[in-house]
């Protein structure tokens, strides 16, 4: 009896954790109203991300009026492609040699953390879409406010 009540209840946080792993992924459209109503300057770059990364539909930079640092948003042709951008940014940020930084990785959504020579670096995935920001540590409460208030 204590064996059917723990696999009841193993199967029920099992759904409940996996219901709780998916993120909406936020459309490009409304990444540019969000950050433009916090007054950010929003500019298209998918010329620019065409040429240098491919695959991508969309992409957006975001920087506040005064410049301190910049958001890149991107939207992708699929979900695969979004992961390879992910992976390397990743692996470009891990072969600095940094020691502090943080990863997590749970159903359609990555993010991934660094500080690292006063620096502080986020690249953070969901579904097809992907968001990458690096900025003077100081910044670094400031922007992770910021992608919490996005969804990343």
């Amino acid at each position: 009896m204590k064996k059917k009540i723990l696999l009841v209840l193993l199967l029920i946080g099992t759904l409940f954790i996996t219901g709780c792993t998916a993120k909406e992924k936020l459309e490009p459209n409304n990444f540019k109203k969000i950050m433009e109503k916090k007054e950010f300057v929003v500019v298209d770059n998918t010329g620019i991300a065409l040429s240098e990364i491919g695959n991508v539909e969309l992409s957006y930079t975001a920087s506040p009026q005064d410049q301190r640092y910049t958001i890149e948003y991107y939207s992708f042709d699929g979900e695969v492609s979004a992961q390879g951008f992910y992976a390397k940014k990743q692996a470009e940020l891990g072969s600095t040699g940094s020691q502090v930084y943080t990863e997590l990785n749970l159903g359609n959504y990555s993010k991934y953390t660094m500080i690292y020579n006063g620096k502080f670096t986020a690249i953070s995935r969901v579904s097809n879409t992907a968001v990458y920001v690096t900025a003077d540590k100081i910044y670094e409460e400031e922007i992770k406010q910021l992608l919490l208030d996005i969804g990343y």
